[in-house]
């Protein structure tokens, strides 16, 4: 099965995660990306990561491979590493807790995430997300062309920009509001929504410079912002080091 993603002479026990590029102000482009290693540095599973920008089975990025397996899609991919790993980040959860937890992941997968890809390749005119790790304009052009068809198909691109901003406002109020004082959604332990929040606020808070997103986390919902702040200093030490400038350098340097 999908013997075409099969890296030749994979490691034995090591996740190889394959997704997009560095981004210029988090180590990923991807929500997804970010959440998927997030997971893996919360439970010290060994993983590489491949940036090479190539699609999995169903199209999409991140997968992975495992001992030969392919796994795509970051939700899937989670799973499989649970059942892999005998690991249950929700064990504490009580059914009521688990339920909202599902609620808090589709508000982000099927809400913000659609909003972020509109502010980057559509309503931002500079499109500095892309400009600034060296896409041309007709990649970027390709980009915001598929971002508005997304977005048409999911409906919140029949929207205009100024609606799309109070969809935003509604759903970092309603995250706030959960997370409230609390070190992590939970409480004073993360669960695995956290990875899944974790990767797309931090695209609002460091990668998408002036977006309303943006603005409302720092104006409105600042504990939205020191949340981000906590996951990253306590699973991300190299975040500055992954970022694509420092990567650059690395490279131009070895």
């Amino acid at each position: 099965m999908n013997t075409d993603f099969h890296t030749p002479n994979a490691p034995r026990d090591v996740v190889l995660l394959h997704q997009l590029g560095h981004g210029l102000q988090c180590p990923s482009l991807s929500p997804f990306a970010l959440k998927v290693e997030t997971y893996l540095r919360m439970n010290n599973i060994s993983y590489k990561s491949l940036y090479d920008r190539k699609m999995g089975p169903k199209g999409k990025s991140p997968w992975i491979e495992y001992n030969g397996e392919v796994i795509p899609d970051s939700s899937f991919i989670i799973a499989f590493l649970n059942r892999q790993f005998n690991i249950d980040m929700n064990a504490f959860l009580t059914p009521h807790d688990r339920g909202v937890a599902t609620a808090l992941q589709r508000l982000a997968e099927d809400s913000l995430y659609f909003q972020l890809g509109l502010w980057r390749a559509v309503y931002d005119k500079e499109k500095e997300t892309f400009r600034g790790i060296g896409l041309n304009s007709f990649y970027i052009w390709m980009l915001e062309r598929k971002a508005k068809d997304d977005a048409w198909h999911h409906g919140i691109g029949r929207h205009s920009e100024e609606e799309v901003a109070v969809i935003t406002e509604k759903d970092l109020w309603a995250l706030s509001e959960i997370l409230g004082d609390k070190h992590f959604f939970f409480g004073s332990t993360p669960t695995e929504v956290d990875c899944t929040l974790f990767g797309h606020l931090s695209q609002f808070v460091w990668q998408a410079r002036r977006s309303p997103g943006e603005k409302l986390i720092n104006e409105k919902f600042p504990n939205l912002k020191s949340y981000c702040e906590r996951m990253k200093e306590k699973f991300w030490p190299d975040w500055n080091e992954l970022l694509f400038h420092a990567q650059q350098d690395k490279s131009a340097s070895s």
